[in-house]
């Protein structure tokens, strides 16, 4: 698959979020989008000892048929409830953790989100997030909560794929990440990118997230 070169930094700043997105600045709300990576726990913990966030929101239920994440263990548990889990794990206290274990995808994540939290005196979240996510689940976030609400983004990077389907070297690692600075360098890593930034125009049309200001000839024609 052939990328033009002139749009490669418009795709990336379209999935990825702007190189300059703001610093992780103390929120009101870490929100956590619900997966099986445990990058977004382990993310999620490191945010809140910075002192990123005191209250913790995580989502997910169980999604099935979904392929999780090689290192998952749990079965049909819903993901917001091994997220909790595995916080608590991590020093964070339970009594910051608040739940939201019915969503099965990004919209929902944050439409189940909520009904079980009140957002009236939240001005600033923090979202923990795949980078690659970044793009498409801030967007979500803007979309239904207050327009005021300033979503900082607080991505990990990940293996290219699905939760389990990923890459192994002839040494037998997994690899390679896909990061702003390298998803262009593999056919598995611009496939994948690729369907992220389908996803935003389709989504963004449907009123699911906010949809894409403008986009350049080029890479409306290229996305066509």
């Amino acid at each position: 698959m052939v990328i033009p070169p002139e749009v490669i930094g418009e795709i990336t700043e379209i999935v990825f979020g702007p190189p300059d997105e703001p610093q992780p600045l103390p929120c009101d709300l870490i929100f956590v989008f619900g997966g099986s990576h445990p990058g977004l726990w382990e993310t999620a913990a490191q945010a809140y000892q910075r002192g990123l966030g005191k209250i913790l929101l995580v989502t997910g239920g169980h999604k099935p048929g979904v392929k999780y994440h090689r290192t998952w263990k749990d079965g049909a548990t819903p993901e917001a409830h091994v997220l909790r889990r595995e916080l608590i794990r991590l020093q964070v206290p339970e009594n910051c953790i608040v739940c939201e274990d019915r969503s099965t995808n990004t919209l929902e994540n944050v439409l189940f989100a909520l009904q079980v939290y009140d957002f009236s005196t939240v001005h600033r979240i923090l979202a923990v997030c795949k980078n690659y996510g970044v793009g498409r689940q801030c967007r979500t976030l803007r979309q239904h909560i207050r327009k005021d609400i300033q979503v900082i983004p607080y991505p990990f990077d990940t293996e290219a794929g699905s939760e389990g389907s990923l890459i192994t070297t002839e040494a037998g690692n997994v690899g390679p990440l896909i990061t702003r600075q390298t998803w262009m360098n593999s056919e598995r890593g611009r496939a994948f990118v690729l369907t992220q930034l389908r996803k935003i125009i389709q989504y963004g049309k449907l009123g699911h997230l906010v949809p894409l200001e403008k986009i350049s000839p080029a890479l409306e024609a290229f996305a066509g």
